[in-house]
């Protein structure tokens, strides 16, 4: 991985319970760490109908590379952008030291 490429800054969240004096317990979303991503093309889905491009582009998926961070898990959420995402498929590179994260949009 070439540190040029990483141009793109991801924002990852992890789950923090607090509890009050009553005892309730609330979650939410915190953000853990920042840290500087490699944006990948993204995959188009091919159209078999009479479309003329062909393709279409989804942008509910995205996909990204960094270091390997160990403070990187799958129940992190990561906000690109603007938008939050989770976490579909977390695949360590043993051979670079590098994570390749395959995000999905949240609906929220």
């Amino acid at each position: 991985m070439n540190a040029g490429e990483l141009r793109y800054t991801l924002d990852f969240l992890t789950l923090v319970k607090s509890q009050n004096n009553t005892g309730e317990e609330t979650k939410s979303y915190q953000k853990a760490f920042s840290c500087k991503a490699a944006k990948l093309k993204s995959n188009t889905i091919v159209i078999k109908s009479d479309v003329n491009a062909k393709e279409l582009f989804d942008d509910t998926n995205l996909v990204f590379v960094v270091r390997n961070y160990p403070q990187i898990k799958d129940d992190c959420r990561v906000v690109y952008d603007g938008t939050t995402y989770h976490i579909k498929l977390l695949e360590r590179m043993v051979e670079d030291n590098s994570i390749k994260l395959t995000l999905e949009k949240l609906n929220l």
